[in-house]
């Protein structure tokens, strides 16, 4: 046995060397564990804190008890004799009794931290004042008069660019902040109101700091819940971070400051750097580097276009735009290099290297990866100073239980899991992949060769080094990644290789700039100069690897219970040392493992019935047709307003659904908030084929001209239909085009385009969904005056305008459903009463979110998304998925 290997090492009978079945001493892993384990079951099975109290409690007490009875054995005169015998040289053998109070003890310990755990979990995700300001809020906005403390200066949003697919104003420029509700107004008086609320102001950003206290008339409304299956849950996300309201002020002059804060509080001083770096940074860079700067330095990158955002999530380096351990890293290192060529003792080095961090982390908010890696850099400074080991899982464990302390609902976020992912596969693999990578023979080469070869072999070491992180990372994150992200990014493993120098460049000059940008203009110059280069450098690399073909695809990640598996093994590998003994042992169950994943993804599904769903999609429209035999159609793709939001609730439910195709887009007629999406869902998905009316491309205008542009671009074909044609997607199906007339000749080009809308009637299994799109006169006209078709299932033409759905439609198809795809605006109550005195059903999307309808041979069945008992009451909010 070599002279430094471990002495806990053993020869097997075998005599080959082994080690044992015990994972190594790291405390904090287990208490880290036992309280995730706390929270988990909190979240997913809530208990009243009074029975979370007493378990940790009665946890305790056993453990003094099973404390208290050890000590009694220790002092115990056997024990003591065993001590005095003449074998007593050698550690003492415990007997059973001893060891099975250790043990309870220990367990008593972890029940109580779990315990612990799930009791804070619990204060902070359900336990709010009785006077919360979001007590109050619905989805409906409602005006109210509020006062309240400004937590931090407004921000300035990202000015919007023209997008021909926008279909509404561009808007005037906004900011948003962060308030503590102090009091309500209450027709003339004033009572005392709690809270924590995001507020945005519409209009030129006013001049407030962080402490003023704020007179607001503005309307109130709840966090937006998710509509749509596998739609993201903001209204959980914000819960978790004790906010259940918003708020909107439509011009700054609704937002007025009536006493200032204290200049010598902490925050206001934080605030007060942050206004001048960002002033700074404006001054002395060019506006586009300057938004760059803010994001990766102060942490604000809400002027950011999302465009650029876009570009860095689809390359994979979204995380050089969130303040965390590479940012913090990086100017502790700078720092420390600076320090160490002064005069100053290690210790005083150590003391402001930490002071430093500290600071930081509160400068730019203190995020999850942001107080990770603070506290592992005080760790190290604090082990240089005592002459200690630096870094260990222990390390990572105090930094992940010191984040469940700030905010426990943490656990549940995609960052915060995947910034400590990242570091422990760091800690564990790099070290090993790095000591087969150092060959003795070579650095002896490199030792005796000429300067220009020593740093060349460096330059080509760093290089593999770094090449072996990236690829460490991306490897174990992936999967994650794609679960919650929808996202593989195989140009991650370079690129971040490519961008770490540019990166770190602009850190450095940027942090430089802050800091003598007041007292040294020219200095300054130079640094903002430099920053401008290195910060265009890096986004040009990140625009070139976005275009790059196989870049990055967009797929179904894979399901939860796969990765709880996938991690939970590999954590089993990394904690006990048997299970790495032999590769095969862990590396074939992780292959089959793979494979469950991709044979699971690629398994086409057997449905057996034919499943519609009307999706959320606001003033929109967007209908997903699951066909029995496997292929999917979806009628129309678009929302009024931003394309994005439309494109990812589309995009969302496609890939909660598993799918990765979708063989026909049915467009029912020229108007944006029916196509707006799809030249998005032509980069994220497979498209077989694009059915329109002969009136779609007719008349010419700069959305429509960017849709046949972005068909063009992906090579998808286009196919003219008319009434009397049948789509061909399996047999088991009929999909009619009803309206209108196919020939140029037949159909009125001077009518509204609406009333050219392409009709649908879907048939299987004897029942029929009809699909009219916007349908009005004279079109609306034509319809009626064909041969009544009754149908089950009704999409209320043009969103239930008054011009579209009437008395003589409801008789004509006797529908029993009706669903509204709008936003709620047009649905008057004599259109509802109109369908319900036909015996019609209706539905809004507005209010119930998605409206899945199933129909098999047996039945048919309709289900909303939100439970039953919200629909229309418009104030549930929803908890964590």
């Amino acid at each position: 046995m070599a002279p430094m290997e471990p002495l806990a090492k053993k020869l097997s009978p075998s005599g080959e060397k082994r080690e044992p079945f015990i994972p190594r001493y790291q405390p904090l892993v287990l208490v880290l564990a036992a309280a995730a384990a706390g929270i988990v079951l909190d979240s997913y099975w809530p208990l009243p804190i009074w029975l979370w109290a007493t378990s940790a409690v009665t946890a305790l007490i056993v453990w003094g008890a099973a404390t208290r009875a050890g000590g009694r054995h220790e002092s115990s005169p056997t024990h003591q004799a065993k001590d005095n015998s003449p074998s007593a040289a050698a550690p003492p053998i415990k007997d059973g009794w001893f060891e099975w109070l250790t043990l309870v003890g220990s367990f008593a310990v972890l029940v109580a931290v779990a315990s612990t755990g799930g009791a804070w979990h619990h204060c902070r995700w359900s336990l709010f004042a009785a006077n919360d300001l979001g007590r109050y809020a619905l989805q409906k906005a409602q005006p109210v008069c509020i006062e309240a403390v400004a937590v931090g200066s407004p921000r300035r949003l990202a000015a919007k660019t023209f997008d021909p697919m926008q279909g509404m104003p561009l808007g005037e420029e906004a900011s948003r902040m962060m308030v503590d509700i102090a009091a309500l107004r209450n027709g003339a008086t004033w009572q005392p109101a709690s809270g924590r609320a995001m507020l945005l102001i519409v209009g030129e950003r006013p001049a407030i700091h962080a402490g003023d206290r704020l007179r607001c008339f503005v309307q109130l409304a709840a966090p937006r819940r998710p509509m749509n299956p596998g739609g993201f849950d903001d209204a959980a996300r914000q819960r978790g971070e004790g906010v259940l309201s918003r708020l909107a002020a439509e011009n700054p002059a609704c937002v007025s400051v009536i006493a200032r804060g204290n200049w010598l509080s902490l925050t206001r001083l934080l605030d007060e750097v942050r206004g001048r770096s960002d002033r700074l940074l404006e001054k002395y860079l060019d506006p586009q580097c300057a938004e760059m700067a803010e994001a990766v330095l102060l942490g604000q990158r809400e002027q950011l276009e999302q465009g650029r955002i876009e570009d860095f999530m689809a390359t994979g380096v979204i995380h050089l735009l969130v303040i965390a351990g590479l940012h913090v890293g990086i100017l502790a290192g700078a720092f420390y290099w600076l320090l160490r060529r002064t005069p100053l003792p290690r210790g005083w080095t150590a003391m402001l290297i930490a002071a430093a961090t500290i600071f930081y982390m509160l400068l730019v908010d203190a995020g999850p990866p942001v107080v990770r890696a603070s506290v592992l850099v005080l760790l190290v400074c604090a082990a240089t100073s005592l002459g200690r080991r630096s870094l260990s899982f222990n390390s990572l464990a105090a930094a992940a239980l010191v984040v469940l302390v700030i905010n426990p609902n943490h656990l549940f976020h995609a960052g915060a899991q995947l910034s400590f992912l990242s570091v422990a596969g760091l800690m564990w693999f790099a070290p090993r992949w790095m000591a087969h990578a150092d060959d003795p023979l070579a650095r002896l080469i490199e030792r005796n060769s000429t300067w220009p070869e020593r740093w060349s072999w460096a330059f080509r070491r760093s290089m593999r080094h770094m090449l072996l992180v990236s690829l460490t990372i991306w490897l174990l994150t992936m999967p994650l990644v794609m679960a919650r992200f929808h996202l593989c990014t195989p140009v991650a493993i370079v690129l971040n290789t490519v961008v770490w120098l540019p990166m770190a460049a602009g850190l450095v000059g940027g942090a430089v700039l802050l800091v003598v940008g007041g007292m040294a203009p020219p200095l300054a110059h130079l640094c903002g100069g430099f920053c401008n280069v290195v910060f265009t450098l890096l986004e040009s690399c990140v625009r070139f690897a976005e275009r790059s073909s196989l870049g990055h695809l967009w797929l179904p990640g894979p399901p939860d219970w796969w990765l709880w598996c996938f991690y939970g093994g590999m954590g089993l590998v990394m904690a006990f040392p048997r299970f790495r003994s032999r590769r095969c042992w862990w590396l074939g169950p992780l292959a089959v493992w793979l494979l469950v994943w991709a044979a699971a993804a690629a398994w086409p599904p057997e449905r057996g019935r034919l499943d519609c769903t009307f999706l959320s999609v606001k003033h929109g429209c967007a209908v997903l047709v699951e066909l029995p035999s496997g292929k999917t159609l979806l009628y129309d793709a678009g929302q009024l307003g931003a394309p994005t939001a439309s494109s990812r609730a589309i995009s969302e439910y496609l890939w909660w659904r598993g799918l990765r195709r979708i063989d026909a887009i049915v467009l029912s007629h020229p108007d944006l908030d029916h196509f707006n999406a799809v030249p998005t869902l032509l980069e994220r998905f497979s498209v077989g084929a694009i059915y329109v009316s002969p009136a779609m491309f007719a008349k010419r205008n700069q959305a429509v001209a960017a849709l046949r542009a972005a068909i063009e671009q992906w090579g998808v074909p286009i196919r003219e239909v008319g009434a009397g044609d049948r789509l061909d997607l399996g047999e088991e199906c009929r999909l009619d085009v009803l309206h209108p007339r196919r020939r140029r000749s037949q159909w009125d080009e001077r009518a509204p385009e609406n009333a050219n809308s392409l009709v649908l009637a879907i048939e299987c299994f004897g029942r029929r969904i009809l699909l009219p799109g916007d349908l009005e006169s004279p079109g609306l006209d034509e319809l009626l005056a064909e041969k009544p078709l009754a149908c089950d299932v009704l999409l209320a033409p043009h969103h239930g305008s008054r011009k579209s759905n009437s008395p003589e439609l409801a008789r004509w198809c006797h529908p029993r459903w009706v669903v509204f795809s709008g936003d709620g605006r047009w649905n008057l109550p004599e259109i509802e009463a109109a369908y319900r005195a036909v015996g019609s059903n209706v539905l809004q999307t507005c209010d119930a979110g998605a409206i899945r309808v199933e129909i098999d041979a047996a039945r048919i069945e309709v289900q909303p998304f939100l439970p039953r008992d919200e629909i229309g009451s418009a104030s549930g909010r929803s908890g964590r998925p």
